[in-house]
C-alpha cells in the first residue's frame, strides 16, 4: 500500500473535493441549460456557493458562471418572450397547401420577470418590406399580411411562418422567439373546446354584404353581453365593415375573453392535455417537450390584465403603385409605440421624466447614454438631454420615482444622491454624467 505524506494527502483530498465540486458544477450548468429549454421563464435558481477563505473564518458567496444566482433580478430585455401569432385567411373549402395571407397578425410579449402579457396588433394593410423569393435577405414592397403567402408560394426556408417572422423582425426590430399560426377551422375548434367565450359587445354591428356574420341571426351582432360559439367568435373577429382598426379592437376583445375563460375555468393547468388534444388545429415551432414549461409560465402570468397596443395610430392611408389601398407608417410614431410596448412595465407605470445632464463637449456620450436607457426599457419619450454645469455626478430622484431611480444606478456607475438643488422644471429623475461616467449592464 502506498502511503502519502501529509502534504500529498492534503493535495489528494483537495483534488477529490475539487473534482466533486466540478462534477456538481457541470451538472448544474447542464441542467440549467436543459431547464431553460423545457421550462422557459421557470428555470431553476441555483444559489451562490459559500466558499470559506482558509485561515480567516470568513465565508463569501461565489456565483459560478453559467449558474443562476439568488436574489432579486433586474429587468432586462432578455426577460421577454415574444410570440408572433398569425390568423390565416384559409377557408375550409381551400385545397391543402394553398398559400394563405395572415388575416390577423399580432405579437404577444410575455414579461417573465413581472408576469405581464402585452399584445401589439399589426394592421394587415401596413405597407412594408416583405421577403421575396426563396432566399432570406431579399425584400419587396407589399402588405405585411402577404409575407406568409409569399413564403409559402416561393418556398422560403421555414415556409410562410418563417417569412412572416422575418418581415416583423426586419420592419419593426422586434426579436421573435416563437410563431403560432391558426386557420379558421382551428380557431373555431379551440373556442368550442373551452366552451365558447363571453363578450360584452359595445355596439351593434351588421354585415349583410358578406357571409362573415352568418353565425348570427340576421348577420347582426347585438350590443350587450353575448356568449359566443367558435363560429360566432370567428365572425365577430373578422367583420370589418367599419374598417380594419375597429376590427383589431374586436380581436383584442376576443383574445381577452379567451384569457378570462382560460383563467376562470382552470384551463391553464390543463394546457399540456389541451395541447395533446388540439395541437393539430394550430401550427407552431413550440415543441411538445416545451409545453409543460409554457404552462407553468402561463400560470405565473397575469392574464386578467392584458395590455394591448396597436400600430394603427401611427399609420395613414395611401395608394400603392398597383392602385391598392394601403396604410403607410409614420416611422417616428410607429417606433415610439414599439418602444413603449417593449419597455420595462414598472418604469412605464412610474412614467418618469428623466433628464440626462452632461458636461460641455460630451454630447456623444449623452446620446449613447440615452440609447442605453432605451435598450433597457425606458421609453425614448421619457428621456431628454440637458447640457449642464459641472456638478457632482450621480442620480437624483426629485419626486419619488424610486424604482426607476434605482434602475439608473444599475445602468451607470453612479450613486443615488440627495438632490443638491431645486428640481429642474418637469424633471422627476436627473442623471448627471461626469466626464468618466461609464455605462453598466445589470
Amino acid at each position: 500500500m502506498v502511503r502519502l505524506r501529509p502534504g500529498r494527502r492534503a493535495g489528494a483530498a483537495a483534488a477529490i473535493v475539487a473534482g466533486a465540486l466540478l462534477a456538481v458544477y457541470l451538472m448544474l450548468v447542464t441542467y440549467t441549460a436543459i431547464d431553460h429549454y423545457l421550462f422557459p421563464g421557470n428555470e431553476i435558481e441555483a444559489p451562490a456557493i459559500p466558499v470559506g477563505l482558509p485561515g480567516t473564518g470568513i465565508s463569501v458567496d461565489v456565483a459560478l458562471p453559467g449558474v443562476a444566482t439568488s436574489g432579486e433580478k433586474p429587468w432586462t430585455p432578455e426577460g421577454r418572450l415574444n410570440i408572433l401569432v398569425l390568423g390565416l385567411d384559409r377557408r375550409p373549402e381551400d385545397p391543402p397547401g394553398k398559400p394563405a395571407r395572415s388575416d390577423t397578425m399580432f405579437v404577444a410579449s410575455i414579461d417573465k420577470l413581472n408576469g405581464r402579457l402585452q399584445m401589439l396588433a399589426i394592421p394587415r394593410d401596413l405597407w412594408a418590406e416583405i421577403p421575396y423569393g426563396d432566399k432570406p435577405g431579399v425584400w419587396a414592397p407589399g402588405k405585411i399580411n402577404a409575407a406568409h403567402s409569399y413564403g409559402e408560394f416561393y418556398g422560403y426556408p421555414g415556409g410562410g411562418p418563417a417569412a412572416a417572422v422575418a418581415a416583423v423582425e426586419h420592419n419593426f426590430h422586434i426579436d421573435i422567439h416563437h410563431v403560432v399560426s391558426i386557420d379558421w377551422v382551428g380557431f373555431v375548434r379551440l373556442i368550442d373546446a373551452i366552451g365558447g367565450i363571453d363578450i360584452d359587445v359595445p355596439a351593434t354591428i351588421s354585415d349583410l354584404g358578406t357571409d362573415v356574420l352568418d353565425a348570427f341571426p340576421d348577420s347582426t351582432v347585438q350590443a350587450g353581453p353575448q356568449h359566443m360559439t367558435g363560429a360566432q367568435a370567428l365572425g365577430y373577429s373578422r367583420v370589418r365593415v367599419d374598417g380594419d382598426i375597429k376590427r383589431i379592437e374586436r380581436q383584442q376583445v376576443v383574445i381577452r375573453a379567451v384569457a378570462n375563460r382560460a383563467v376562470s375555468f382552470g384551463y391553464i393547468a390543463r394546457l399540456p392535455e389541451l395541447w395533446n388534444a388540439y395541437h393539430d388545429a394550430i401550427k407552431s415551432d413550440v415543441s411538445a417537450g416545451q409545453v409543460p414549461g409554457y404552462a407553468l409560465l402561463a400560470s405565473d402570468t397575469d392574464l386578467a390584465h392584458i395590455e394591448t397596443f396597436s400600430l394603427a395610430s401611427a399609420l395613414y392611408s395611401g395608394i400603392a403603385e398597383d392602385g391598392a389601398l394601403v396604410l403607410l407608417p409614420n416611422n417616428d410614431a410607429m417606433f415610439g409605440i414599439i418602444d413603449l410596448f417593449l419597455s420595462d412595465p414598472t418604469t412605464r407605470k412610474e412614467a418618469p421624466a428623466v433628464a440626462i445632464e452632461y458636461p460641455e463637449g460630451q454630447e456623444k456620450a449623452a446620446s449613447a447614454a440615452r440609447d442605453h436607457l432605451v435598450a433597457y426599457g425606458v421609453p425614448a419619450d421619457y428621456i431628454h438631454l440637458v447640457r449642464g454645469s459641472a456638478g457632482t455626478p450621480g442620480v437624483f430622484d426629485f419626486t419619488g420615482k424610486s424604482y426607476t431611480a434605482a434602475k439608473m444606478t444599475g445602468l451607470f456607475d453612479l450613486r443615488l444622491l440627495n438632490p443638491d438643488g431645486p428640481a429642474p422644471d418637469g424633471v422627476d429623475i436627473l442623471v448627471r454624467l461626469g466626464e468618466s461616467t461609464k455605462m453598466k449592464s445589470p
